[in-house]
């Protein structure tokens, strides 16, 4: 089983384990992926996202129709657009499969989080290998802040570079001598959250944000993105991500 078909969380496990116990019947729904472009990234109707928040409510949180991939307007190259972040993990594998990325490959995360806290085991060798293995790690294993490290432990992701502030966005983006400029050759994928353009990262001036992820989005030989419905609102987010592309 992969994404071809949606998938419906009940056991305690993945993004449905946060706070299992507390949440009455919990479950959460994991959208299929289907071919597509910029228009077909719209809510759905399930709840894909549950916990708590900072004053202890329950938070319901709608995810997209269908996860969806489509392709860079300008390079032709892939893109896949998601609502909870550790999926991307999967499609990063399945670009490695299908030979549009190397093994050991550069990960520039642009995100208001680091994502790097560690599951409970790793992805090994073998299952790498596999795609339905990786769904099921992806979907049982992974949750939204610990999708990062298996990538590098497994040796897909080599170097990662997080860039979660404007100091980030300054130091790997518009300095001459920064470690990774907007005018590298190296391959990468380019990993974002549109919670980077929630209200509390506002403080960072938005055209500055936009004009460099989008050169960042045409160098890049795979991009993902998350829309996050428990750290920003989903129309919010789907709005980012057209600006994105204008």
């Amino acid at each position: 089983m992969t994404y071809q078909t949606p998938l419906i969380l009940t056991e305690n496990t993945s993004n449905n384990a946060l706070n299992f116990e507390r949440r009455e019947n919990p479950s959460l729904y994991v959208p299929a992926v289907i071919e597509g472009g910029l228009d077909d990234v719209r809510m759905g109707n399930e709840v894909v996202f549950e916990d708590f928040d900072e004053y202890d409510q329950l938070q319901s949180c709608v995810g997209l129709e269908h996860l969806v991939k489509l392709k860079h307007p300008q390079t032709g190259k892939p893109m896949v657009v998601v609502d909870n972040h550790n999926h991307v993990f999967y499609f990063w594998y399945e670009a490695w499969h299908q030979g549009l990325i190397e093994r050991g490959i550069t990960l520039v995360h642009i995100d208001a989080h680091r994502d790097t806290r560690v599951p409970q085991r790793s992805l090994t060798h073998e299952e790498a290998g596999d795609l339905k293995a990786v769904f099921q790690y992806t979907n049982s294993v992974l949750n939204v802040g610990n999708y990062i490290p298996p990538s590098r432990e497994e040796g897909l992701v080599g170097e990662l570079i997080s860039i979660t502030s404007e100091r980030e966005l300054d130091e790997f983006g518009f300095r001459r001598d920064a470690r990774f400029c907007v005018s590298t050759k190296n391959p990468f994928i380019l990993n974002i959250d549109l919670d980077f353009w929630a209200p509390e990262m506002d403080y960072i001036p938005r055209q500055k944000s936009l004009s460099l992820v989008k050169k960042w989005m045409e160098q890049a030989d795979l991009v993902t993105f998350a829309t996050s419905p428990f750290f920003i609102e989903q129309t919010r987010a789907i709005e980012v991500l057209h600006a994105l592309f204008e």
